[in-house]
């Protein structure tokens, strides 16, 4: 008897097109934003229907982010040039990402308590929070294309892994597992092209 997974046609959809968002992203392809646009409208429905909330949180604000990341990353200068370049950021703003992530994880864990089911494991709950946290904060640093958000994808895409193993999307596995390989070749490929501040 032969036994295979059923595969989701709008998770496989989802998958590929967030992949190739994050390979653009990767090389500073403005197109990233168009293409993270499918992916994410379609995480939102995926995570909808499976009561993650706050990953549909996330990918909402991802929405809104690839929208600001386009107009942002398109603008340019009275000489054509790009007002948005890779930089590095200084250890001040280095705090305040973690600050910011520490405090807006705890603000996000109270958010989605009341929406949770009552057999739902704390860490769960806690997993979903931290990520939204970390993963609001990267795409504000890629839409200013500041190096250390691909250092935030990689942490959040790594404690996706175990919650999309609990809520059986196998797809979604597989695809954090290759964003965490793409993050850490864009997180080296910026960081040669970074200017410190």
């Amino acid at each position: 008897m032969q036994s295979y997974i059923e595969i989701n046609p709008i998770e496989l959809l989802a998958v590929l097109t967030g992949i190739i968002s994050v390979w653009l992203a990767k090389k500073e392809n403005v197109w990233l934003y168009p293409i993270g646009i499918i992916s994410v409208c379609l995480w939102i429905y995926l995570c909808w229907i499976e009561n993650m909330l706050g990953q549909s949180l996330i990918n909402f604000f991802f929405f809104l982010m690839n929208v600001y990341g386009l107009y942002n990353w398109l603008r340019t200068d009275k000489n054509n040039q790009p007002n948005v370049i890779i930089k590095r950021n200084n250890n001040k703003e280095n705090g305040l990402v973690l600050l910011i992530s520490f405090f807006l994880s705890i603000i996000i864990y109270y958010l989605l308590l009341p929406f949770q089911e009552d057999n739902v494991l704390f860490i769960y709950v806690v997993l979903e929070a931290v990520i939204t946290a970390l993963n609001f904060v990267a795409m504000w640093l890629m839409a200013w294309k500041r190096l250390e958000h691909w250092i935030l994808w990689i942490i959040g895409d790594i404690m996706c892994i175990p919650l999309y193993i609990h809520k059986d999307y196998p797809l979604g596995v597989f695809q954090f597992m290759v964003f965490i390989a793409i993050a850490y070749m864009g997180y080296k490929e910026w960081k040669l092209k970074a200017i410190q501040e």
